[in-house]
């Protein structure tokens, strides 16, 4: 494996099969994510939150040369609220996969996921 590769399979962590988890997005960074198949993404990282580098509008104009979906489904890190697990459960069924969720860490989109999961509204 090059060092390239090794590089960017450390750029996201897979939840499943279906979907992975992402931190902190640099236009560089999603491109790479981008050329692993990522076929939809959700960005659970409100564009105004300190410290965050990159719009979703930004990260839309890369994907969309590359005909890959984004989703803006910004949640407050600690307060993921019923109807942010049913909005994202509507997304996973709806977009193509595999889906890439990005926030700050990884973390808040992992418990989206996780908390849908748990409720019954997604089946992996």
């Amino acid at each position: 494996m090059t060092p390239v590769l090794a590089e960017s399979a450390a750029l996201s962590t897979a939840l499943t099969q279906n979907v992975s988890v992402s931190g902190k997005m640099t236009e560089d960074k999603f491109r790479v994510l981008l050329s692993q198949g990522f076929r939809s993404v959700i960005v659970n990282r409100p564009d105004q939150e300190p410290g965050n580098t990159v719009t979703v509008y930004a990260l839309r104009n890369i994907a969309e040369k590359k005909q890959v979906s984004v989703i803006y489904q910004p949640v407050q890190s600690g307060k993921i609220s019923p109807t942010d697990v049913t909005e994202f459960a509507r997304y996973y069924h709806e977009l193509p996969k595999p889906i890439l969720m990005i926030c700050n860490s990884g973390s808040r989109s992992s418990q989206l996921f996780h908390q849908a999961k748990t409720a019954g509204l997604i089946n992996e």
